[in-house]
């Protein structure tokens, strides 16, 4: 069997003339969307291959690579193509390649998996109504067709409204490197996606500006009699890049002994938290909640605190402990009853399926803050349509 080798050696020649000097694949953006779309395409092509007219293996095998040989120039052309600014071009472009691929790799592969010469079809064999067994009915070359664009750009769709709302996160918490390559990605999903009050564009050339900054000044030697500030800088830059193993190694020191500084332990359990390793973290966020419980009332104690909870509350979620999360999550509220804690503990009752007690938050937030009536109210309507009665949800 030879398809699957060549059909797998074709998509990965042309994935790699995708990549940008970043790693990073033009017009698609992520390697779930080439693949999605990839094989879409794979029927279409395999389906013309089959109603073409062809003599012989080596006429079959001279199309696959007159066709191979252009969707690489295409690949390679995206480089230098500047990225079209609607939804309607990008998903054009992504299409055209993807036939363009799939056409390639059909003929390739009944080439040189064909152990006779290809036969000629007959005259008969093709005329309307007559039928046969190369022969495909309208209806299958729309459905193939229609399958080729809609399966491809629907996911896309989806995965542009998940990304979009990770990248308001990303920006909110100020990780930089990873906004950037967010937007970079969104803009190949869906370019005409506005953030930020800002078009994607215009947002992906500042957050690049601001990330080659801070990567200029991590690669600055720094002095030999060093201070905490400058340590503590040098730690933020390298949060914000999201290089959180070389964040760790300036975090580690000062998180005991005679250079304990209180902050490390609560960058500890957010590095730790990056890299997915919510039992560190945990511990982390834990043993900085530990010690600003017995430090005097203060606004830094309070900050301090409130960013322990919330750590301890996501890493008892990504562990599986509801019970903890939720505790955490009061104990939130207890200490700053603010509008945005309450819709925390409101979206950890609603993942809980405990209906009450997430519209009540949700209606708590709302007062507190109107900017949070949206949210409230689009919690409440979902409370409402997921336990199939209004009078569970509270109004």
């Amino acid at each position: 069997m030879f398809w699957p080798p060549t059909v797998i050696a074709v998509l990965l020649a042309v994935r790699q003339l995708l990549l940008d000097h970043n790693g990073h694949l033009e017009w698609f953006g992520r390697d779930d969307v080439y693949a999605i779309s990839m094989f879409a395409a794979l029927p279409i092509g395999f389906a013309g291959a089959r109603r073409a007219d062809k003599n012989s293996r080596s006429s079959a095998f001279l199309l696959g690579a007159c066709l191979l040989a252009g969707c690489l120039c295409l690949a390679v052309m995206s480089q230098g193509i500047s990225l079209p600014e609607s939804l309607l071009s990008i998903t054009i472009a992504r299409a055209l390649l993807s036939c363009l691929t799939a056409f390639a790799v059909a003929n390739l592969c009944v080439a040189i998996a064909s152990p006779q010469p290809i036969p000629q079809l007959e005259p008969n064999a093709i005329r309307a109504g007559q039928g046969g067994p190369q022969v495909w009915p309208s209806w299958a070359w729309l459905l193939f067709g229609t399958a080729t664009i809609a399966i491809p750009a629907t996911y896309t769709h989806s995965a542009a409204e998940s990304l979009e709302k990770k990248l308001q996160e990303s920006l909110s918490s100020n990780r930089v490197a990873l906004a950037w390559k967010q937007c970079w990605q969104l803009r190949r999903f869906d370019p005409s996606v506005t953030t930020a009050d800002s078009d994607l564009a215009t947002l992906e050339g500042n957050l690049h500006e601001q990330k080659a900054r801070l990567e200029s000044v991590v690669q600055q030697p720094l002095p030999r009699n060093l201070t905490i500030a400058m340590i503590g800088r040098r730690i933020t830059t390298l949060v914000q890049l999201d290089r959180n193993h070389e964040a760790l190694g300036w975090i580690r020191p000062m998180m005991s002994g005679r250079h304990f500084q209180a902050i490390s332990l609560d960058f500890y359990g957010l590095c730790q938290q990056r890299l997915d390793q919510p039992s560190e973290s945990l511990r982390g966020y834990e043993r900085s909640l530990q010690h600003w419980q017995r430090q005097a009332d203060s606004p830094g104690k309070l900050k301090a605190m409130s960013s322990a909870y919330k750590g301890i509350a996501f890493a008892a979620r990504q562990l599986g402990n509801r019970r903890l999360e939720e505790e955490a999550y009061q104990a939130l509220v207890q200490l700053a009853p603010t509008a945005e804690h309450h819709f925390l503990l409101a979206t950890c009752y609603k993942e809980h399926q405990k209906t009450s007690l997430a519209a009540e938050n949700a209606q708590l937030a709302a007062q507190l803050d109107p900017t949070y009536a949206e949210q409230a109210q689009s919690m409440l309507a979902q409370l409402s349509r997921d336990h199939f009665s209004c009078f569970l949800v509270p109004r």
